[in-house]
């Protein structure tokens, strides 16, 4: 019964993690391409920056997401080598974009309890309804991976993460969050099956 109740409990707070990602993951790649054969990499050499947005831009950043990617693909087996010898160049990039949600909702009460949701606001039987719209901003951070073919530097793979991101956060949540973001968008990288 305590290994149910265990096994009970561990399954709760696994689905309660899931439920609080926010992370959507999308990639895409060369399905005729033979991923097999990679074995090393090297980053793209690139004088265009990471970002125009500033709080991408800058050396802290760009330290942790490359300091992620390279983990990522070191517990892979790939190894950092120079340009002219690597299978593969790895790049990146990122945004942070403002969103608005907007929510309404309908209150329509009755001497009776809660009336319909969808009446608009009027006057019935001497109670008013009313209808509440309220208006949040909230940043989204975008964070795309590219792998390319050294020889053509064609894109072979991309993948990006999209999750919304708090404001004020320590520079430790902020390196959390950049490893969970790169963890989750090479999960499935290198791609092992054929198309």
């Amino acid at each position: 019964m305590k290994a149910y109740l265990s096994f009970v409990a561990a399954l709760f707070l696994l689905i309660a993690l899931t439920a609080c990602s926010t992370l959507n993951v999308s990639t895409d790649l060369d399905t005729a391409y033979d991923f097999s054969k990679l074995r090393s990499y090297a980053w793209l050499d690139s004088s265009s920056p990471v970002s125009t947005d500033t709080r991408i831009n800058n050396d802290l950043i760009v330290s942790r997401v490359r300091s992620a990617v390279e983990k990522n693909l070191e517990e892979r087996g790939l190894v950092k080598t120079d340009n002219a010898s690597a299978d593969m160049l790895v790049s990146w990039f990122g945004a942070i974009d403002t969103k608005l949600q907007v929510e309404s909702i309908d209150h329509f009460y009755s001497p009776y309890g809660y009336g319909p949701l969808h009446r608009e606001s009027r006057w019935a039987g001497g109670v008013a309804g009313m209808r509440t719209t309220t208006a949040r901003e909230y940043e989204v951070g975008t964070l795309v991976i590219d792998v390319l073919d050294p020889v053509q530097h064609k894109l072979i793979w991309r993948s990006t993460g999209q999750d919304r991101i708090g404001k004020n956060k320590k520079p430790e949540e902020v390196t959390r969050g950049i490893n969970e973001a790169v963890r989750a968008i090479m999960k499935d990288f290198p791609v092992v099956k054929k198309y």
